[in-house]
């Protein structure tokens, strides 16, 4: 199944990626990037400093220092979001002789009465590709809400992102907020070094009548990729992902295959949902799925082949 048919199947199975709000707006002027949360423009990607914390209340993003400083602002509305994984297409100048965007990802929903409040997932930094075409490839795990217009992310890549990179493997922590995206240092690994992505919910509160959520995601072990940010939305669904841009053959991407393991998703109240019932989408085409392993919600596992 092309790209565009796993599209058409996740949005009318479980209607996730459903655009609640309208297309991204861009000047034809302006430099586009490719994000992990998708296609936006350069200026609307901000570096956020160690131990600052980004902040989202109904009518405004900022960046905020330690010591309370505000160094960003940007408005925010619900209306100027947009659904997380609709890829924006380049223009047909640029290469895309394999599918870009979300190539294969597994996802689940959280109906019930308590938050999220921990997502764990570990998984090996794959070899080398064995070609090197300028591409930019993308593994995570995310936490997205119901209106689909965020998405928090430990992140690793192999290429240059926007946040930094060359042609080797780096992790970061990404937070998606409307328009902007957020993100901390990017921070070199070796192929065959153990990852541990997670994301909590640090805290709840009520001001004004208004919920706010505190949430931290990060890789274990490494606190420059720490991002916490507070927002007025509960993140409700949980992702499994391979996104990639500018590849031009399977060989742009590692040998093998990736399983992420230990998949452990637990709620506020304590307890944990008794299976994951994950949604599974693939780039069958090319030869890249995503299979489930393990539906456990302490112990799960999914396998990404190539």
């Amino acid at each position: 199944m092309s790209l565009k048919g796993v599209f058409k199947f996740a949005l009318l199975t479980a209607h996730v990626l459903i655009g609640m709000a309208g297309p991204l707006e861009i000047r034809s002027s302006e430099e586009l990037v490719h994000t992990p949360a998708g296609f936006i423009p350069k200026s609307n990607v901000h570096a956020v400093p160690k131990g600052a914390r980004v902040h989202q209340s109904a009518t405004e993003v900022h960046i905020i220092a330690a010591n309370g400083t505000v160094l960003h602002s940007a408005p925010y509305t619900g209306s100027n979001s947009k659904p997380v994984g609709q890829i924006q297409r380049a223009t047909t100048s640029t290469r895309r002789d394999l599918q870009s965007g979300y190539i294969a990802y597994a996802y689940w929903n959280n109906a019930g009465a308590s938050p999220i409040s921990f997502f764990n997932t570990n998984w090996i930094v794959p070899p080398t590709p064995s070609s090197l075409d300028s591409q930019l490839v993308y593994w995570f795990n995310g936490l997205i809400p119901q209106a689909l217009g965020w998405i928090l992310q430990p992140v690793l890549q192999y290429g240059v992102s926007p946040a930094g990179g060359g042609e080797f493997y780096a992790i970061a922590s990404w937070w998606l907020v409307g328009n902007n995206a957020y993100h901390t240092d990017v921070i070199p690994v070796s192929s065959g070094t153990f990852l541990q992505g997670q994301m909590s919910l640090t805290g709840t509160s009520t001001s004004g009548g208004e919920m706010t959520y505190d949430y931290e995601s990060t890789f274990v072990g490494y606190p420059d990729t720490t991002i916490s940010a507070t927002n007025t939305t509960e993140l409700t669904w949980a992702y499994e992902a391979l996104e990639m841009y500018n590849a031009e053959s399977i060989s742009d991407l590692p040998s093998g295959n990736t399983m992420f393991s230990s998949i452990d998703i637990s709620f506020q109240d304590g307890q944990h949902p008794p299976s994951i019932s994950w949604n599974v989408a693939s780039d069958s085409m090319d030869g890249i799925t995503m299979t489930v392993l393990s539906d456990s919600a302490t112990t799960g596992s999914l396998l990404l082949t190539y």
